[in-house]
């Protein structure tokens, strides 16, 4: 882990490409967003998925910068739930199950009716 002393941040914020990148990506979210808002009357600004995106760009950008200044490490990605796959994959097999024992019993009965004669009533 890089050192947080004062001194060893302000040289990673003056030095650092990446950080400098990711600056210009938040205030360019910034910037955006900032348009955007004034050309939308308060309503729909507050709806807007345009709008929402540029300040998540902006929000990221920011902290990817902070991150890389303070020397910490990116965060490990979360691995996804397994359960809704086994759910998933439990309902499947269960619907293939009972589709086969329904198409087995269907063409049992159909066989069973065409052997039989029917009764004159």
């Amino acid at each position: 882990m890089a050192s947080t002393e004062t001194t060893a941040v302000i040289r990673r914020l003056l030095e650092d490409d990446y950080i400098h990148e990711q600056l210009a990506e938040a205030s360019a979210g910034v910037r955006g967003a900032y348009r955007r808002v004034r050309s939308l009357p308060p309503e729909k600004a507050v709806q807007d998925k345009a709008l929402y995106d540029r300040l998540r760009r902006a929000a990221t950008g920011v902290t990817q910068a902070g991150r890389r200044a303070l020397g910490r490490p990116e965060p490990k990605p979360k691995r996804g739930s397994r359960l809704l796959a086994l759910t998933v994959l439990g309902a499947t097999v269960a619907v293939v199950v009972w589709a086969a024992r329904r198409d087995s019993e269907a063409r049992a009965n159909a066989s069973a009716a065409a052997v039989s004669p029917v009764a004159p009533g």
